[in-house]
């Protein structure tokens, strides 16, 4: 059953993409090597996140994440998913999400019942990551996406855009009909030594602003050389706060597909 879900989730992430293809055509995205000119997002390695929502100054907590439903609480008592993990995988042949991009799926955590698959970028140009983006966090489809132009100096600015589709709206982070245009602007902020649970990090800072006809959204990135992005700080245009933190990357096996990732978690 789990594998059965497992294909038809791949199957609707794959039309999805199809359908509603990213643009981020600033973007540098590599011809070939994908997956083997990687040092951070390396096959097998697998990066843990915890999770913090606040709203109003108040914390919201995960009951469920589905794919397209979630729960949301402020009691910390019903908490259920506290965690988000981004698995590095070797897609089968013909099986890859994105074309060019380095597969990784998502897995809501501690007690996964699916896996979401999507893509990234990592090349010596640039780092660009799709966001989760199942359940509460279809949200994050209207902020900036994690991205950093690499080897440039503070101070540095560039601009994109995307456009998306509204089965990616809900009243809790903004409603439209039709199309979405996202105008994106980004710039490397600063390096700060941040304090976390993997140690003292040097990261760079990145500001991002999307601006859309529902409004304005942020992100506040900070990127490592060693681990890539540590520190997710999301403000959607509604004012709900998400901000994801990198808590431990581990290396682990190679996986193919759902079957194996959910055999590993069986070991």
């Amino acid at each position: 059953l789990i594998v059965m879900k497992y294909k038809i989730l791949t199957l609707l992430f794959l039309t999805s993409n199809l359908t509603f293809g990213q643009q981020y055509d600033g973007l540098h995205i590599e011809r070939r090597k994908v997956d083997k000119n990687n040092n951070i997002y390396t096959l097998g390695k697998e990066f843990i996140f915890n999770i913090k929502i606040t709203e109003n100054d108040s914390n919201f907590y995960l009951i469920e994440n589905k794919f397209e439903d979630f729960e949301l609480t402020n009691n910390i008592d019903s908490l259920q998913t506290s965690e988000i993990h981004l698995t590095v995988i070797k897609p089968k042949m013909f099986q890859r999400t994105n074309k060019k991009q380095t597969e990784v799926y998502y897995s809501y955590e501690p007690n996964p019942t699916s896996t979401y698959s999507t893509g990234i970028v990592e090349n010596m140009e640039n780092v660009w990551i799709h966001p989760p983006r199942s359940g509460f966090f279809k949200s994050l489809e209207t902020c900036p996406f994690p991205y950093i132009k690499l080897n440039q100096p503070i101070g540095y600015k560039w601009t994109d855009s995307m456009s998306i589709g509204n089965h990616w709206s809900n009243k809790k982070w903004g409603e439209w009909k039709g199309r979405l245009l996202l105008n994106y602007e980004y710039e490397i902020t600063g390096n700060v030594m941040l304090h976390s649970k993997l140690g003292d990090i040097n990261c760079t800072v990145i500001q991002a602003i999307a601006t859309s006809k529902i409004g304005k959204s942020k992100l506040e990135a900070y990127y490592s050389e060693k681990y890539g992005f540590v520190k997710l700080d999301y403000t959607l245009v509604t004012g709900i706060k998400i901000e994801l933190n990198l808590k431990q990357a581990i290396s682990g096996p190679i996986l193919r597909d759902g079957k194996d990732f959910f055999e590993s978690r069986n070991k």
